[in-house]
């Protein structure tokens, strides 16, 4: 085996150890993103379970993908290199679809939209128990209070006026004073916090596709040079 393919070899085997840690990152900022917005975004027009589920199973098969690159490495397996290839572009495809939907549809989510899918929610909130805990999750989470701001629980409709609390990191039950509940709106915190996963989303997935796209050059080359010397009758 010559020193260039030699090197490309051990190489091959530095990008799978990267494949894995890339795989268990992928895993981890699609189940962030999952577990932060899944209440949320369920109850609003706005999707973004699907990059982040894309994410956590594109994370998962990596490690998969990477088994095979290790293996027709150690083994100098011509087949289960071209596998290894094979699988990993069909991963850098789907990651490039993932980061263009996060790009294209989520980050340009309008404040006005959101702002209004979550009034609707909001109107709700005294008369749905789902609701109110929905809207609870994304106070406390947030450190928000309102559609756009604290004083949206004045007394109207059903609303009695009372700020719960939520709106002030206080025990479920309680209920806040208007000058210690949060002062920012809910509705603004949401576009921040959506068009920040879609970036991160994006970002993520492009980045590790440009990893993946130089395991998958060295791979083909090993397996050519495997190729070239079974024809010559040895092995590499």
């Amino acid at each position: 085996m010559g020193c260039g393919m030699g090197l490309v070899k051990t190489l091959l085997f530095v990008f799978n150890f990267i494949f894995a840690v890339c795989g268990l990152g992928i895993l981890a900022v699609g189940i962030v993103v999952h577990l932060n917005l899944s209440d949320v975004t369920e109850r609003l027009d706005i999707n973004v379970m699907f990059p982040s589920i894309s994410l956590m199973v594109v994370g998962s098969i990596i490690f998969v993908i990477s088994f095979f690159g290790c293996c027709g490495a150690i083994r100098s397996s011509h087949c289960m290199i071209v596998t290894f290839a094979s699988m990993l572009m069909l991963i850098l495809l789907l990651q490039v679809a993932v980061a263009v939907y996060a790009f294209v549809i989520i980050k340009p989510v309008s404040s006005d939209d959101i702002e209004r899918t979550y009034d609707e929610l909001f109107q709700e909130y005294p008369n749905k128990p789902e609701v109110e805990e929905a809207v609870n999750i994304v106070q406390s989470g947030f450190q928000c209070c309102g559609v756009k701001s604290k004083w949206d629980f004045n007394a109207h409709g059903n609303f009695t006026g009372k700020i719960p609390w939520s709106c002030c990191g206080k025990k479920e039950g309680e209920v806040c004073e208007a000058n210690e509940s949060y002062d920012v709106g809910c509705a603004e915190q949401l576009k921040n916090a959506i068009q920040v996963a879609g970036t991160l989303l994006g970002a993520v997935a492009i980045g590790i596709a440009a990893v993946e796209l130089i395991g998958i050059i060295f791979a083909l080359c090993l397996a050519n040079s495997i190729r070239n010397a079974e024809r010559r009758g040895y092995r590499v």
